[in-house]
Order: structure tokens, then C-alpha cells, then sequence
């Protein structure tokens, strides 16, 4: 579910946001709710809110838990920013039936949260906002924290360092991405670099208790819980700029605020970009994010999609001889090999799929925006 509201913008962050209006959420909630009935499901295996900053309004976020709480039976999962965090905010959150957070720290450190653009936040805001999440009560907590190749790499280090001390259920530290829409588009990648620094993490994380269970996340060692809203099996994003994957093609929702409403307003569904898949390219994109999220089981695969194609399997016996994966009879895992070569294809996918389709989508709600000014 995709809150867009932000009482400010980050130069790092790359996705749809509105500036924060306190009249323009109460029409969205309802959207929120038209948008879930027109789609029929009724049940969902987990929720995942996410933004924008979902935390800023406790109101919006209430009538938003309330509406879909009913229809799982899992986790309710919320980004929280650190400005957002006090012990009676925290409360609040926790009351309205939100079991998961993600706390998007960042960095403890003044000049890298600078240098990415963080508004409301420092490094006391960071200190102070752990300290209270991870006291909270919550089932899980996870900390976000990301780091740029650029940047004195002890930094990250001591972030991670920092981050374990207050015992979360998970780390998750991604390098900085250079979307198009962010103060960092003319800047570059360095995959090696960011590897070297990963590696180094991961045997801090392994030092501290934690374990590196994913591409980008280290998990506290015996924890069986994983926060993440991306390495799921299937998926329907509700919101505007949210997507969808469920085994036949991804679709994107359109980007404008205005026309997300109006859509929904005529009992249509807002997607404006449909990728439809194939069989094979469904199962390729369903791999991908299997095996950042750790393991590929090939019995769920063919559950969903039937007997694997020749094309598929040959694929992943080329991938095991060249020593990528690690196959024991229908899981497969990928290696210290296999995990390098999936961050330099995580980046790919970003900066030509998904970096491309939100591209795409923020050209057309601008030139919906200008048309709309035009005929007023």
C-alpha cells in the first residue's frame, strides 16, 4: 500500500511522492479502500505500507490499517521515518494493529545523511529514534541504512556497528541507487566496490550474531522472521505508483494523484503501465527475486507455473556448473559467486526495468498536470 505524502523530499529518494495535505489524505483513503474493492481479494498473506513517509499521519494510517487489517492473517508491516519516532507515537502505531517496522535511519552520521539530501533527521534524531523503536514491543524491527561507494567506507561499517548494538531483528543496507528523478542521476554504480564494502559488512554482521540472508539484509542469527517488501512470490500494489506481480505480468499505477482518482472515481482500475509475461519471462522474474531473497524452491515454482521449460532448466544447470548456484535436491541457493553476480543484476533490473517504467509514468502524470492546467 502506497502512501505518497511527505511533509519533505529527500535528494536520494526515487519514488512517488505528493507534498503532505491534510484534506487531499482523506480523499485518498477512500480511494484507497474503492481501488481494494474494485480488485476482489480478500485475502492477503501479508501487508506492507510503505511510501512516501506512511508514518507522518497517524489518522491516514489508522483508517488505512483498519480497512485492510481484516484481510490477513500476517504480518502488518510500516516504514517509519526517524523524525516520526517518540514513545506515545510508537504506541499509537503499535495500537492500530502494526506488528512490523522498518525504521529508515539511513546513517548515524551527520555528513553522510548531508551528503544523501535527509530532511528531519540527524544524528541524534537517528540515535534517539533505535533506542525507542527497538523498545517499542514490536514483533520485528528492521533498520534500514544505506551507504555510497563514494564515501569513507568505516562509515557504513560503524553504521552497521551501531545499528546491531541496539539487537533489531534485521539490518537491511542498500547501496545508493542513482535513479532519474534523484540529485544522484548523473552519477554512477561501482558494483565491485559496493561488493568489497558488502563483504566487509557481512563479516561484521557474522562477528555481531547476525547472518547474511539476502542480497542486502543481515538477520539477527536463529531469527526464522524476515522483513522485506520486494522478495515475495506474488504481489498486488494498492496506491498510486504502486505494482503488481501476479504470475502473468507486472503493472505499474499511474503516477498522478489527480488521475488515480479520477480513474477510481469511474470504477477502473489505475494501472497505467501493463507488462504482460510469458511463461518463461514469469518464471525468470520470479527466480530473480527468489534467489535474492535467498533460495529458489523448484516445487513452488512448478506449483505456480508448471513443469519447468528446457530453457529453464538448462539455465540453471549452466548456472550451477559455472558455480553461481548451489542446488540440494529442489532448493537452490546462490554461492558467494552467485550472490556478486546477483547484485550486478539487481542493479541492471533497476536502472532498466524498473527505473525506466517510473521514468515513463512521471512524464505522463506531468503531462497530465499540464493538461489539466491548460483547460482550467
Amino acid at each position: 500500500i502506497h502512501i505518497p505524502f511527505c511533509p519533505d523530499f529527500c535528494s536520494f529518494c526515487p519514488y512517488n511522492k505528493t507534498k503532505y495535505d491534510a484534506e487531499l489524505t482523506v480523499r485518498y483513503l477512500n480511494a484507497l479502500k474503492r481501488e481494494s474493492e474494485l480488485e476482489k481479494i480478500e485475502h492477503f498473506s501479508s501487508i506492507y505500507i510503505g511510501g512516501g513517509t506512511p508514518s507522518y499521519d497517524l489518522d491516514l494510517l489508522r483508517g488505512v490499517v483498519s480497512h485492510f487489517k481484516e484481510t490477513t492473517n500476517g504480518e502488518i508491516a510500516l516504514e517509519i521515518h526517524p523524525a516520526d519516532v517518540s514513545s506515545k507515537r510508537l504506541y499509537e502505531i503499535r495500537e492500530t494493529g502494526v506488528n512490523f517496522v522498518s525504521l529508515g535511519i539511513q546513517s548515524f552520521d551527520d555528513s553522510t545523511l548531508n551528503s544523501m539530501g535527509r530532511k528531519r533527521q540527524d544524528s541524534g534524531v537517528s540515535l534517539s529514534s533505535i533506542a525507542e523503536t527497538t523498545s517499542a514491543g514490536f514483533d520485528f524491527v528492521d533498520v534500514d541504512l544505506i551507504f555510497d561507494y563514494q564515501l569513507d567506507r568505516r562509515r557504513i561499517v560503524e553504521d552497521l556497528k551501531t545499528a546491531i548494538s541496539y539487537g533489531p531483528e534485521q539490518v537491511s543496507v542498500y547501496p545508493m541507487m542513482r535513479f532519474a528523478d534523484t540529485a544522484f542521476k548523473n552519477t554512477k554504480n561501482d558494483p565491485e566496490k559496493e561488493l568489497e564494502i558488502l563483504e566487509e559488512l557481512e563479516n561484521v554482521a557474522l562477528a555481531h550474531g547476525y547472518v547474511r540472508d539476502s542480497l542486502w539484509t543481515f538477520r539477527k542469527r536463529g531469527e526464522r522472521r524476515k522483513y522485506s517488501s520486494v522478495s515475495r512470490e506474488f504481489f498486488m500494489g494498492i496506491g498510486t505508483s504502486a505494482s503488481s506481480f501476479n504470475g502473468k505480468e507486472f503493472r505499474t499505477n499511474t503516477f498522478s494523484l489527480d488521475e488515480y482518482f479520477s480513474s477510481l472515481e469511474m470504477g477502473r482500475i489505475p494501472a497505467r503501465k501493463i507488462i504482460k509475461m510469458g511463461r518463461f519471462s514469469a518464471i525468470l522474474y520470479y527466480s530473480f527475486w527468489a534467489l535474492y531473497g535467498g533460495q529458489l524452491d523448484l516445487r513452488r515454482v512448478e506449483e505456480h507455473f508448471g513443469k519447468l521449460p528446457v530453457r529453464m532448466r538448462c539455465l540453471l544447470h549452466s548456472a550451477i556448473a559455472r558455480g553461481y548456484l548451489q542446488r540440494k535436491k529442489d532448493i537452490v541457493k546462490p554461492t558467494r559467486k552467485g550472490t556478486r553476480k546477483l547484485h550486478i543484476i539487481e542493479e541492471w533490473l533497476t536502472y532498466n526495468f524498473i527505473d525506466r517504467i517510473w521514468t515513463d509514468l512521471r512524464r505522463e502524470a506531468r503531462d497530465h498536470f499540464a493538461s489539466l492546467e491548460s483547460t482550467l
